[in-house]
């Protein structure tokens, strides 16, 4: 991994990876997993290679990987192991050709892009692009970027591209079909905003009506929306890095005070539990999404 020159706080490294400032200290502290400069006034500042090897840390973790395995690793042996861990959900398809997709977009060519894409979805529709091959293609370029292969803001572009695409097509949606209101939340990393914005989509499919904001919210500010517009399905991208029993507690907190149907976390490796009665599910990929969207 080779650093770039721009530096990164401890804030930086939070909302990049979906990883609690304190967690990180933690980490630094008894892992010695990162090596930050500190400035006269003892403020942390972090290199590229660093976020890069944190974001690589988050996917493992995220994967089920424990932290004490992690920090053990080298940097060649966390990239290798990072490669394995991919959507999960793309098939074999020979339209799908991540190399020349990914090509396609190192010119930062927004419409040239959309040439490329926009097939995908009149074929199959964005539901499974989406699936099949969007998130995918995400899942690549991110890989591709954390082994100096693509740069950060090629990276981004083509997250970008993708995000309005969802847009226009959740647009064309319409009226809501259906008076109840269903909510999107982010509390945990703006990574996730893609497959929320994906899962909005889903739900508007559905004939919901649906409230999501963008950007990260705390628990209150949950509360805050609920007072306005009454919602009785909620789904809620927590940290990775949260221990079960705290996400289980939240969610149970939080639909015993608001009284949700039902209630959807992302964002964590381990989607095979629910809790609250069957209430509350977990899932962690974008068909996991679309297939609880179908339950509703």
């Amino acid at each position: 991994m080779n650093a770039g020159n721009r530096t990164y706080s401890i804030k930086d490294l939070e909302n990049y990876c979906g990883i609690k400032a304190h967690t990180i200290r933690m980490w630094e502290k008894r892992y010695e997993i990162l090596r930050p400069e500190r400035s006269d006034s003892n403020i942390r500042h972090y290199t590229e290679e660093e976020l890069k090897k944190l974001i690589t840390i988050s996917i493992l973790n995220r994967n089920g990987l424990k932290i004490s395995r992690i920090a053990s690793l080298s940097d060649n042996e966390l990239l290798k192991e990072v490669m394995k861990y991919g959507s999960g959900d793309e098939q074999d398809d020979d339209s799908f050709k991540p190399g020349e997709l990914i090509m396609s977009a190192l010119r930062f060519s927004e419409e040239q892009f959309r040439e490329k894409l926009n097939p995908f979805i009149a074929d199959k529709g964005m539901r499974e692009s989406y699936i099949r091959i969007f998130h995918p293609l995400m899942q690549k370029a991110k890989a591709l970027w954390l082994t100096d292969c693509l740069s950060r803001p090629q990276e981004q572009f083509i997250r970008h591209v993708i995000r309005t695409l969802i847009i226009s097509e959740d647009m064309k949606l319409g009226s809501p079909l259906i008076t109840e209101c269903a909510a999107v939340v982010n509390l945990g990393d703006n990574e996730a905003e893609n497959n929320l914005i994906f899962l909005k989509y889903l739900l508007k499919m559905k004939g919901f009506d649906v409230v999501y904001t963008e950007g990260t919210l705390s628990g209150d500010e949950i509360k805050g929306i609920h007072s306005i517009r009454p919602f009785t399905v909620m789904a809620i991208n927590l940290p990775a890095v949260e221990p079960e029993a705290e996400v289980k507690d939240f969610c149970n907190n939080i639909n015993r005070e608001l009284r949700l149907r039902k209630i959807l976390v992302t964002g964590r490796y381990d989607s095979n539990c629910t809790w609250n009665n069957g209430t509350t599910e977990a899932v962690s990929t974008p068909a996991e999404m679309a297939a609880w969207a179908d339950r509703l």
